[in-house]
């Protein structure tokens, strides 16, 4: 099953928050990416994801497999926490 949520990015995302969801994109089964701006990045990338130390606006979750819907929440739950940190 694909799942797929859009998140707002707000703040900087810093390189430890992008290890740290590269790290937990990686205890899911599922192919994970994200989608900014068209591109799309392999979520379980370090060398991918780090695309995004520079990037605000909408970011697209977007998970294909049988834990798709559990690593999407995840993940998006991850996002969620970087917004309220930088308020």
């Amino acid at each position: 099953m694909v799942y797929k949520e859009t998140v707002l990015i707000t703040s900087k995302v810093t390189m430890a928050f992008l290890m740290d969801f590269v790290k937990d994109a990686n205890l899911f089964s599922s192919y994970i990416i994200v989608e900014v701006e068209g591109k799309r990045l392999n979520a379980k990338s370090i060398l991918s994801m780090g695309r995004l130390t520079t990037h605000f606006g909408p970011m697209t979750i977007i998970a294909t497999g049988l834990d798709s819907e559990e690593a999407l929440d995840h993940l998006k739950k991850m996002c969620s926490v970087v917004q309220k940190k930088s308020v």
